[in-house]
């Protein structure tokens, strides 16, 4: 909620000659409104959720650190962004993601709330739903509010899994900060959802051409130092087999999985999340097992061999964008 703090004399004088002052508060509460009329509308999807609000409030003008503490210390954190490439966050506190999950499983909140764990994969599925069905509403409820100063529609990006990674995904700008403390009708559980959107213009928050101010170069050129002393895991694939059930459940310790020799020469490397980046042939190096990496396809005859290592670092530094934001 919006603390309000006590105004000194000049403060006051300051304020008084500031024509935008005066329709903060009435912008703020239609965004408290819009923000809790979201939340109710994402959740009629969801039978047996049963969400009760309690708090819901907005902060103006945050900055980026202020942001990152207002977070849930657990739970799901996620990137969000606009057709232009401006990015929020969202996160929710455990209790929300558990009481999201248990309504698509077993129809309804439990009333024994569940300790935290770490946000898996599956999770993030079964929660992304009501994070869509928030930001659509909330575009909605907000695109009368006067003086709206947050990009017109917000999507979901991907799952942050490490926090450290917000200062590379966020610029350290203002943001406005929504809150909502939830409850459920059927179980005396509490929850927290956190929402931050980028500041922008009132002007250019309702431009759908999307007139930006460019990027700082200085703030790129720092993030991809930073990019380049990350450590992004890689799997490399030999094959994916598909088997039934019943078959699967049969196997034990010393089967046999047989698989044909020409599966040595499709190879893939993949990122965490799944999308390959490359192809490659299984051999040796100097009686290790190594990864063959051909030049890519549209590579000219006359590159040179780190020509494909650059495009590999290319494409290892944007899945590391996608994945993280």
């Amino acid at each position: 909620m919006t603390t309000s703090l006590p105004h000194s004399a000049l403060r006051r004088k300051i304020a008084a000659h500031r024509p935008a002052a005066a329709l903060a508060p009435e912008r703020d509460d239609a965004s408290t409104h819009a923000f809790g009329r979201a939340l109710r509308r994402a959740a009629m999807g969801f039978d047996g959720l049963g969400l009760a609000l309690g708090q819901v409030g907005v902060d103006c003008a945050q900055p980026l650190q202020a942001v990152i503490a207002a977070l849930p210390a657990q739970g799901l954190v996620a990137a969000l962004e606009d057709e232009q490439g401006r990015r929020g966050l969202i996160g929710l506190s455990p209790g929300l993601v558990d009481a999201l999950i248990e309504v698509q499983t077993t129809g309804r909140v439990e009333a024994a709330e569940l300790p935290p764990r770490p946000v898996t994969r599956i999770d993030e599925a079964l929660t992304r739903d009501f994070i869509d069905l928030a930001l659509a509403a909330f575009a909605l409820e907000g695109q009368s509010i006067t003086g709206r100063d947050w990009p017109a529609r917000m999507t979901y990006g991907s799952r942050i899994t490490a926090r450290g990674q917000i200062n590379l995904l966020l610029p350290d700008g203002d943001h406005t900060l929504l809150q909502a403390e939830i409850g459920f009708d059927a179980a005396p559980r509490r929850a927290h959802l956190v929402m931050a959107l980028p500041r922008v213009p009132p002007a250019v928050a309702g431009d759908k051409a999307g007139n930006s101010v460019p990027p700082d170069p200085a703030w790129i050129a720092a993030r991809a130092r930073l990019l380049d002393e990350l450590h992004l895991s890689l799997d490399v694939v030999l094959m994916r087999l598909h088997h039934p059930l019943a078959q699967v459940e049969r196997l034990a310790v010393g089967d046999l999985i047989p698989f044909s020799r020409a599966d040595l020469h499709a190879v893939a490397l993949e990122d965490g999340q799944g999308r390959v980046l490359l192809h490659g042939r299984l051999g040796q190096i100097g009686g290790r097992r190594a990864l063959r990496m051909p030049p890519l396809p549209d590579a000219s005859p006359t590159s040179q061999p780190q020509d494909a290592v650059l495009d590999l670092r290319n494409a290892v530094q944007q899945s590391t964008l996608r994945a993280a934001g």
